[in-house]
């Protein structure tokens, strides 16, 4: 039951987020990314303490948060 609640909770929390991000003129991706992967880890930490062995979606909003982040460094070092 606590997985229907932390998923419905995520939706949620994506859609708050989406329009707050575009509401405030934000375009950049990672900057999506960056608070899905936020929202993701604090919902399922705190409804989910006893986190699967192999969670899927957490490790693929990670993987595009690195991709994300790595980017932004090499645009910030000018190597983009």
């Amino acid at each position: 039951m606590r997985s229907y609640v932390a998923n419905t909770l995520f939706a949620l929390a994506v859609a708050i987020i989406t329009w707050a991000l575009w509401s405030l003129g934000e375009s950049r991706v990672d900057a999506y990314v960056a608070v899905y992967t936020l929202a993701y880890t604090v919902i399922k930490s705190l409804l989910e303490p006893r986190r699967a062995p192999l969670d899927i979606p957490w490790l693929i909003l990670l993987a595009m948060f690195t991709v994300a982040v790595t980017y932004r460094i090499a645009e910030v070092l000018g190597w983009v």
